[in-house]
């Protein structure tokens, strides 16, 4: 059962590789590295060779020193890094695998060393190994990494929460999001956020509203302006990176007057990887909640199972070979979810409106506001009404990035 299901996914995968069309995200996330290239005197070195080489795939860009011994390399993919600088009579100079985030402007200087007369040498720059800080940036903000997101404990398996890690994000004010859970109204606590049209998404970025916010992946817009959310909710094990600028982000972001939230996905390499994973969890793992206890009511039933898998490397035929990459997620999350409806009805019936019939004994709701006459109102009979209900939700959640 299980082999003829990779199978057909592995199947499915590939299809969407060849038959897709290409989706070109914006530059605005795009890496740009420059610097000044001179000699041991301080001199610009007039021709250098600079060669800036990710990593994880292999690709390659190459520029050219001008007159002044500047370079400039731009539209380069977030990813890591290793730049290397050449020129005839000098000594090669390469750096460490440097790490790069969305929308980053990296500066590297060279100062190259003559080179060795009896055979041409690289040397490994590593005085400066140390994280490297953008100055030209001005916007605050955040970058939450590939590494933090496998590190950090996200029992909702949501990539929108790991922006309450960082400073200047909040639930907005006033907002509904968890007014449904146990700590305001005594409800069920396992439910599920991606369930609920109204649980993800609402948080605030310096105290701007919800739907001020700019929300995209890979630099795409992906904003639900009804509902001032995402409209899509990748796999949490295809995030690479997810970047909130709280303020003084450029014009070129245009769109809102609020905060921006980007959601990198991660990309494919030159070597095909994969790994399968199981999340479960279930209510004997939860201390029963406040509200319950105090009122006599016994833990609600609840059971997640979540298995899921990834895939990623080259396209390894045709002309896509070594230039093309692929990453791929799964997600199948069965949640068994059960939910407290807590409320009262009126004992009388009433033929205009069909109500359930009580599960309590009746009591008296008094009206206790002063009235003038006629507007006097008579004490009512109500009862309570106290039930669980199986509320299910099975969802396919299917990330592809080529």
């Amino acid at each position: 059962m299980f082999g003829k299901f990779f199978t057909r996914t592995l199947a499915f995968t590939f299809a969407l590789i060849i038959f897709s069309v290409a989706a070109f995200a914006q530059d605005l996330d795009d890496v740009t590295i420059s610097g000044k290239i001179t000699d041991s005197a301080g001199l610009p070195v007039v021709g250098a060779t600079v060669t800036a080489t990710m990593t994880e795939t292999g690709e390659s860009r190459s520029v050219v020193t001008d007159g002044d011994g500047f370079y400039r390399l731009i539209k380069l993919k977030p990813g890591t890094y290793k730049i290397k600088a050449a020129n005839g009579g000098f000594g090669t100079q390469e750096t460490p695998e440097i790490p790069t985030i969305s929308a980053q402007n990296l500066q590297k200087d060279f100062k190259l060393t003559p080179a060795d007369v009896k055979a041409e040498t690289t040397v490994t720059v590593t005085e400066d190994d140390g994280p490297v800080v953008d100055t030209t940036r001005t916007i605050v903000g955040g970058t939450i990494t590939e590494k933090e997101i496998e590190e950090l404990p996200n029992v909702n398996r949501t990539p929108l929460d790991f922006v309450f890690t960082l400073g200047g994000v909040a639930e907005e004010p006033l907002s509904t999001k968890d007014a449904a859970e146990d700590r305001a109204f005594g409800t069920s606590t396992n439910a599920d956020p991606r369930g609920n049209l109204l649980e993800a998404g609402v948080f605030s970025l310096s105290g701007g509203a919800a739907y001020s916010n700019n929300i995209t992946i890979d630099g795409l817009d992906n904003n639900d302006d009804r509902l001032a959310q995402e409209r899509f909710q990748p796999s949490i094990d295809s995030i690479a990176e997810v970047q909130v600028i709280t303020n003084q982000f450029s014009a070129e972001y245009g769109r809102a007057s609020g905060g921006r939230v980007n959601i990198r996905t991660r990309a494919g390499s030159k070597k095909f990887r994969g790994r399968a994973y199981f999340s479960y969890r279930n209510s004997d793992f939860n201390a029963n909640t406040y509200n319950n206890n105090r009122r006599g009511l016994a833990k609600l039933p609840f059971e997640d199972y979540n298995p899921s898998f990834t895939f990623s490397g080259p396209v390894p035929f045709g002309y896509f070979k070594e230039k093309t990459f692929f990453f791929s997620a799964y997600e199948y999350d069965n949640l068994q979810d059960t939910t407290l409806i807590d409320t009262i009805v009126p004992v009388g019936s009433n033929p205009n409106l069909s109500l359930p019939a009580p599960t309590g004994g009746p009591q008296r709701l008094e009206d206790t506001r002063n009235f003038p006459a006629p507007l006097s109102f008579s004490p009512a009979l109500v009862a309570p009404f106290v039930k669980t209900v199986d509320t299910p939700s099975i969802k396919n959640f299917f990330t592809q990035r080529v």
